[in-house]
């Protein structure tokens, strides 16, 4: 589990933001707040979101750019 970024509440490790949704509307407001998650999540599912880890394809993404 890892901590909302502002309330420090418990949040799954899966989100790929570091906030909680409560405190992800307080500071963008619900529409654009759903949206940065959608965008977020949807470049996760591309694999466009790298944190340099085992997990990252960064070299292999060069290869076939």
């Amino acid at each position: 589990m890892q901590k909302c970024m502002y309330c420090g509440k418990e949040i799954p490790d899966d989100l790929v933001l570091t906030v909680c949704h409560r405190c992800g509307e307080k500071v963008w407001g619900e529409k654009m707040f759903n949206t940065i998650v959608k965008n977020m999540e949807d470049a996760k599912n591309r694999g466009d979101l790298c944190h340099m880890n085992d997990n990252c394809n960064f070299s292999k993404k060069l290869e076939t750019a």
